[in-house]
């Protein structure tokens, strides 16, 4: 027999939602999102009272009170600004709800259409972000510490359609990129997934690319940094132009292990993973199909 609970059910005020899952407990408040059912003059405390947008939901949080927004499944918005969504209050957790294109999709309209991750321990879990438009200049702009990027989809609408950058840590530490898929044309476009810039104790794991990047699905570029974890990825890359897997090309320092390097620069494997200065360990890359993949670094420590 089922109970009817017209009201919701609730446990040290953590709403339940569907078959039992359990949004993520914390003496902070929930806010909700959804563009279909909300306004951003409600204040976002029930599902039947949600916010608009979640630039919107940011606004009614409270720094490092544990405050998470939910987004609700078929929530859609455009990215058309620097300004169309902010995250700049710290400690805030953004989660959408739903599976496969029932999550939040949120779609770039315009090349300067971006997230700016801006304040300390935040985090952005479970949505689609979609390029909509040629040349999107960044899709996320990781700007403080302790950023949290788990379970997006990184993705394009038809043809022409791109991100030149997917994500870019910049002069920030302990950024988490896990388990996300990062979907590129498979003619041109993107140039690479992450960037990684003067940042320190970055992890990248368990990640999935694919698609053509004309840089390097990972790439290092200007400083660089310590500590740097990249471990168990998946990566395709189908350009034939450049060594491109992973490559950090500075001396970044930290672990590089357990990654799975496909591309199909034809000439040698030796560059489908720069290291900098890191450790290596079980990488394995191929560059021709119906070849099993060799060890990379080719170059044995002793």
């Amino acid at each position: 027999m089922l109970t009817n609970f017209p009201n919701g059910i609730s446990s040290f005020g953590v709403p339940v939602i569907g078959g039992g899952s359990l949004i993520p407990p914390t003496t902070g408040k929930y806010v909700f999102v959804h563009s279909g059912t909300g306004s951003n003059n409600n204040e976002g405390d029930s599902p039947s009272a949600p916010m608009a947008t979640i630039d919107g939901a940011v606004g009614k949080c409270t720094a490092n009170a544990g405050d998470i927004i939910i987004v609700m499944p078929g929530h859609a918005e455009n990215i058309s600004a620097a300004t169309s969504l902010v995250v700049d209050v710290a400690g805030v957790q953004i989660i959408g709800l739903g599976h496969g294109r029932n999550r939040p999709v949120l779609t770039y309209t315009a090349t300067a259409g971006t997230i700016e991750m801006d304040a300390a321990n935040t985090r952005l879990s479970n949505v689609v972000l979609r390029a909509s438009v040629s040349a999107v200049v960044v899709g996320i702009n990781v700007d403080a510490d302790g950023v949290t990027l788990d379970s997006l989809e990184f993705t394009f609408d038809e043809t022409g359609d791109d991100f030149v950058t997917m994500v870019d840590i910049d002069a920030v530490n302990l950024a988490t990129v896990q388990g996300c898929y990062f979907r590129a044309e498979e003619t041109a476009g993107a140039a690479e997934a992450i960037r990684l810039d003067d940042c320190d104790y970055v992890r990248i794991v368990g990640n999935q690319f694919t698609g053509i990047w004309s840089d390097a699905p990972i790439i290092g570029e200007g400083a660089v940094g310590v500590s740097l974890l990249i471990a168990d990825n998946v990566i395709y890359n189908g350009d034939t132009t450049d060594q491109n897997g992973i490559d950090l090309n500075v001396a970044f320092t930290g672990l590089i292990t357990n990654n799975r390097i496909g591309t199909l620069y034809a000439t040698g494997i030796a560059g489908l993973l720069d290291p900098g200065s890191c450790l290596c360990s079980q990488n394995y890359a191929t560059n021709a199909i119906d070849e099993t993949g060799a060890l990379v670094p080719v170059t044995a420590s002793t």
